[in-house]
């Protein structure tokens, strides 16, 4: 127990893979959607802080519906009641150049936006298709991507291309590509002030590399147990592992439930 005020409203900021959600084990699980409830009850509020988009929100989470906002795209896109408080997308003519590259290479690689997901060489997943390098321009003029994701296993030249470009995150077994500059920790303050909270007044919980900022910058930054270990080293707490009432844990850690 950290001694936090549970009478005081607190914003609860929850990474989505490997902390509330699980490619393995599915969630949200039973227990930690328990636990949520609980807490909102005595008046604490929850928003996803995610790399994902807002289109790749697993529907389960959207279906469980205890989220206010969303802080997507590693911080690119921000989201609250609905309504956008800030938004970054790759520049179509950036589009267009990553597209012809991975087209002519046949690296699998997925463009993450707000209302759709759009993929090169993933066909057959839910995800709508990309042939030509003009397919933006001419066939989705309205997309709006805030992350990428592409094949871990680049060649140095297009390693460097992306790097130039994004903030790069290796995971298994692909690579998460985030705009240059954005950050969670930064969308997390934007819903705060819009919210007239402090910083102090933030629980963060996440699981992997992309989470540091979100971890140092909350209040009390909480590393599920099955966290990398650097983010361990930084957070102010340890919980259970996603799946194992990692979150229902964090909660009651922070006095919140």
């Amino acid at each position: 127990m950290t001694g936090m005020d549970a009478k005081r409203p607190r914003a609860v900021f929850l990474d989505i893979d490997g902390t509330l959600y699980s490619q393995d084990l599915g969630g949200p699980f039973a227990d930690d959607l328990e636990g949520i409830a609980r807490a909102r009850s005595g008046g604490h509020r929850f928003f996803l802080c995610s790399g994902r988009s807002a289109a790749n929100i697993p529907g389960e989470l959207e279906e469980a519906a205890f989220y206010e906002g969303l802080v997507a795209g590693g911080g690119a896109h921000v989201l609250l009641g609905g309504k956008t408080l800030y938004q970054n997308w790759v520049d179509p003519p950036l589009l267009r150049e990553i597209t012809e590259m991975f087209l002519a290479n046949g690296k699998r690689i997925t463009f993450r936006g707000d209302r759709e997901v759009y993929a090169i060489n993933r066909e057959g997943e839910g995800k709508l298709p990309i042939y030509d390098r003009d397919d933006f321009a001419l066939k989705y003029p309205d997309a709006h991507i805030c992350m990428i994701t592409v094949d871990k296993t680049l060649s140095r030249e297009q390693r460097a291309f992306m790097e130039r470009r994004f903030d790069l995150y290796p995971q298994q077994p692909h690579c998460d590509c985030f705009i240059k500059g954005e950050c969670k920790s930064r969308g997390m303050r934007m819903i705060l002030d819009a919210l007239g909270m402090d910083r102090g007044d933030s629980v963060a919980l996440g699981d992997s590399s992309n989470d540091v900022d979100m971890i140092q910058y909350a209040g009390l930054g909480i590393a599920v147990g099955n966290a990398v270990p650097p983010l361990k080293a930084l957070a102010s707490w340890i919980s259970a592992p996603c799946g194992k009432g990692a979150v229902v844990r964090a909660l009651e850690y922070a006095g919140l439930c």
